[in-house]
């Protein structure tokens, strides 16, 4: 184990490049940042501080059949609305706190994301994507994913080949696309633009916004409160139109 501390009175940006392992980075209220290396390659983990920068950049990692549990564990804190570059290749990135601008990219990791109150994209090969706020404009990917963003107040642009999406709210545009999985917003405030080739379609209800649903061969299902006027242009090949608007 190896653990690092540096002064940082206002927020920094944090680099961070993993292998196999987990990273964990918590944003607080604090002045000074802690990074924590357990693993049996601790030592060879590269930890500095130049400025307003701290990066942390592990070995490329040995796999073969004599190389044992390679795998890093990296903890870190910083001070809140800390800008995050984060790159694992099966790592789980796990962020708690608020961050500001932010990159996260795993090629088969889980990412699990508090808040973002910056610009941020995170993208992912095979692992699930889970993020409770996002408050700039977000962009996220995954090649077989799960993808589930609960609250959304400015554009989000979601992509995925095969997994479900969902939605809890959005206040802002919303852009939602996968292969095969279903969709799903519970709560509309602004527009809503969904495609999938055979999942399903669901909007819980929809208070105001622009909704377009484009699919194969799935259902599609959108709440209208009572007394919201709509427009509506429907058409299937051939499954059925039920409404009662």
């Amino acid at each position: 184990m190896t653990i690092h501390h540096f002064e940082t009175l206002r927020p920094v940006d944090l680099f961070v490049e993993l292998g196999k392992g987990s990273v964990r980075v918590h944003a607080t209220d604090t002045t000074e940042s802690h990074v924590e290396v357990t693993g049996r390659d601790a030592d060879e983990v590269l930890v500095e501080q130049e400025g307003d920068e701290i990066r942390v950049v592990a070995p490329r990692q040995r796999t073969s059949f004599l190389s044992g549990d390679s795998a890093l564990h990296v903890v870190v804190t910083v001070p809140t609305e800390s800008v995050l570059a984060v790159k694992t290749g099966s790592a789980d990135i796990d962020c708690r706190g608020t961050f500001g601008t932010s990159q996260l990219k795993s090629g088969s990791g889980d990412v699990n994301v508090e808040v973002l109150a910056g610009p941020a994209t995170i993208d992912t090969g095979s692992g699930d994507i889970r993020l409770e706020e996002a408050r700039g404009d977000l962009r996220v990917k995954s090649g077989s994913g799960d993808v589930h963003v609960e609250r959304t107040s400015s554009t989000v642009v979601v992509s995925t080949g095969s997994g479900d999406v969902q939605v809890g709210s959005n206040t802002g545009p919303a852009i939602v696309k996968t292969g095969s999985g279903d969709l799903k917003v519970l709560s509309a405030g602004d527009d809503v633009s969904m495609s999938t080739g055979s999942g399903d379609f669901v909007i819980g209800t929809a208070t105001r916004g622009r909704f377009t649903a484009k699919g194969a061969s799935g259902n599609v299902r959108i709440g209208i409160p009572a007394g919201v006027p709509v427009w509506t242009d429907i058409s299937t090949v051939t499954g059925r139109i039920h409404s009662t608007l």
